[in-house]
């Protein structure tokens, strides 16, 4: 297998729902794994996007922290999109030796290895102690463990992949009112089918915020808005634990169907100062108000250029400067 094709390898095969369910766990128990969680959530969006610079940029900010090997050969297979097989050799020149020699990267080295320069010198940065996970699949574990558990999850997620499918199929035969019986039944049923119509809605609203969440997060990343949208309604907007994350998704959902207002992500920023998703959502206000033309988009870029340094200050420092524009 050629270059291209490991990147665009890796990129179809690594699971990011579990990449991400792991980093949610480990923010749990590790509080500096729970940024590395939300900053997953948005790279995952930015690279289904095609804005890979911007998510290889993302990536760079992470400091040392152990994670798995898969979410390793993601960041690679990233950089190689973002500026090629050179990007690729500095991300991997990088990294300890002790993460480099893991079998799961074994692929990536073997496509570096024609480059003596990128391994020299990384000896003293294999004496360092780097966790290098592996999820569930573990090869450290007892090999019936490691497929049981791995068995667990698949089936985890292929449950929760098959429910949002029936809730989608319901919702779309209710919007159509499109039969599921047979004719004759339908006839003696047709009073009660009238009354049906109520059931989405009921169906979200009684979601534990936490599993809506989920379930936004998962149809955002899925490019399926609509359902985005209509899971990201009453409770879950409202909830202690999930809120600022929920009301961020709304923000990126209802402004892909054109359903947002420039208050909408004004008032954000004010019920949220504190959030780590603040440059994203100034950045979507300030294309919001130069494509509406509504309010100040310079001034909101001059708000983010001040913002810690990342893709977006950098992006916003850039066209301020007039050495990019907001299109780009």
């Amino acid at each position: 297998m050629n270059f291209s094709g490991l990147v665009q390898s890796e990129l179809e095969t690594i699971n990011t729902a579990q990449i991400a369910d792991w980093l949610t766990k480990k923010s749990q128990t590790e509080r500096e794994y729970k940024r590395l969680s939300e900053d997953f959530k948005a790279i995952v969006i930015m690279q289904e996007a095609g804005f890979y610079e911007q998510a290889d940029a993302r990536f760079s900010q992470w400091k040392n922290k152990g994670i798995p090997a898969e979410l390793q050969r993601y960041r690679l297979a990233i950089a190689g999109k973002a500026g090629g097989k050179r990007l690729v050799k500095k991300r991997f020149a990088a990294l300890p030796a002790a993460v480099q020699n893991h079998p799961q990267l074994k692929p990536w080295k073997k496509q570096l290895q024609s480059n003596p320069w990128m391994l020299g010198g990384l000896l003293a940065a294999g004496l360092a102690v780097v966790a290098l996970f592996q999820l569930d699949f573990s090869k450290s574990e007892e090999p019936e463990q490691a497929a049981t558990k791995q068995e667990s999850v698949e089936q985890k997620l292929a449950a929760l992949e098959k429910e949002v499918e029936q809730l989608k199929e319901k919702n779309e035969q209710l919007a159509a009112n499109v039969p599921t019986k047979t004719p004759e039944k339908e006839e003696t049923k047709a009073p009660a089918k009238k009354a049906e119509p109520k059931e989405p809605a009921d169906t979200e609203q009684t979601l534990a915020p936490e599993r809506a969440l989920k379930q936004a997060v998962a149809a955002t990343q899925d490019k399926d808005y609509k359902t985005a949208n209509r899971l990201l309604t009453g409770k879950v907007l409202t909830d202690k634990t999930t809120k600022g994350m929920a009301r961020f998704y709304k923000l990126i959902a209802a402004g892909k169907l054109g359903e947002t207002k420039q208050t909408d992500y004004v008032a954000y920023r004010n019920d949220f100062p504190d959030s780590g998703y603040m440059s994203d959502v100034l950045w979507m206000q300030a294309v919001y108000e130069q494509k509406n033309k509504v309010g100040d988009y310079k001034a909101t870029l001059q708000e983010l250029a001040k913002q810690p340094d990342n893709e977006w200050s950098y992006a916003a420092k850039a066209i301020l400067d007039g050495k990019s524009t907001l299109g780009d």
